[in-house]
């Protein structure tokens, strides 16, 4: 069912989405990209985020593929029959917030545009192509109420949403989830939040003034810093100051005694001299 809904491929096989781009929200950057990257063949998953010196994010989408396989468990010891996909693919690029937008950029590395692996058989292979939000979970619990079965299900949020490539334990699971805990489906529903967000995305305006608040902020602590090293080669000078006219004491104490001494020497030259005349004098 899945691989008959399937879009046809918006680029060449294994290629990375178009660099570059307008989006409102990472919402919408991993809408995108998953829509492309699931139409030539493999998946995207956020692999880590960071802020930048501004204080906006900076995303790392990577291959689902990425990272080292857990190691192996004998099999007497396994208690599922499971498998990991992970090999360590080393494709990844950039989701970068700005201002009032984000874009996409691709690492430095170009190598990170390179997949270490094929192409997948169906994008349902893919749990990120799978993901239920609130509307589609409450969508599975609402139809369950009514009735419907498991089958009719996956066709109406197949139909409803043609970009998530769902499984019929994909209901299953969201049945199962929506009996452990049906609250969560309302609260889910109540605040609409996409799962990579864990607080309400800021608005435009909302960025700007918190970014004027941080230059401001920073602008500040600049001006202190730059108040207490002037205040600091004040000091220095001063110290400085008071050593050299310790020095000049010195030297103006060292002075005086060298006059003392040159006194003191001319006052016995000429008493020699003087008592060398009178001897003359009297022979």
């Amino acid at each position: 069912m899945n691989d008959s809904m399937a879009v046809a491929p918006m680029g060449e096989m294994m290629s990375p989405p178009p660099e570059g781009g307008s989006y409102p929200t990472l919402e919408a950057v991993q809408k995108a990209v998953l829509r492309y990257c699931t139409s030539v063949g493999y998946a995207i998953v956020i692999g880590r985020s960071k802020k930048t010196v501004p204080g906006l994010k900076k995303v790392l989408f990577v291959c689902d593929r990425a990272g080292k396989p857990p190691s192996r468990v004998s099999p007497e010891f396994r208690k599922r029959k499971t498998s990991s996909r992970k090999c360590d693919c080393p494709f990844g690029f950039f989701a970068i917030e700005q201002r009032t937008q984000w874009t996409i950029r691709y690492r430095p590395d170009p190598s990170h545009l390179q997949h270490n692996h094929g192409p997948s058989e169906s994008p349902s292979n893919h749990p990120a192509a799978r993901k239920l939000d609130s509307k589609m979970v409450a969508a599975v619990k609402q139809l369950k109420d009514n009735g419907a079965g498991v089958s009719e299900t996956l066709q109406i949020l197949q139909t409803d949403n043609p970009d998530c490539h769902l499984l019929p334990r994909d209901i299953y699971n969201a049945r199962a989830a929506i009996n452990r805990n049906p609250q969560k489906v309302a609260t889910g529903l109540a605040e609409n939040r996409p799962a990579i967000y864990t607080k309400p995305q800021p608005s435009p305006e909302d960025r700007i003034r918190s970014d004027l608040r941080r230059e401001l902020a920073k602008a500040r602590e600049d001006l202190k810093k730059v108040e207490d090293e002037k205040q600091k080669e004040i000091d220095d000078l001063k110290a400085k100051l008071v050593e050299k006219d310790k020095i000049i004491e010195k030297f103006e104490m060292f002075i005086d005694i060298c006059n003392q001494r040159v006194m003191v020497q001319r006052e016995r030259l000429a008493g020699g001299h003087e008592g060398g005349a009178a001897g003359s004098s009297t022979g």
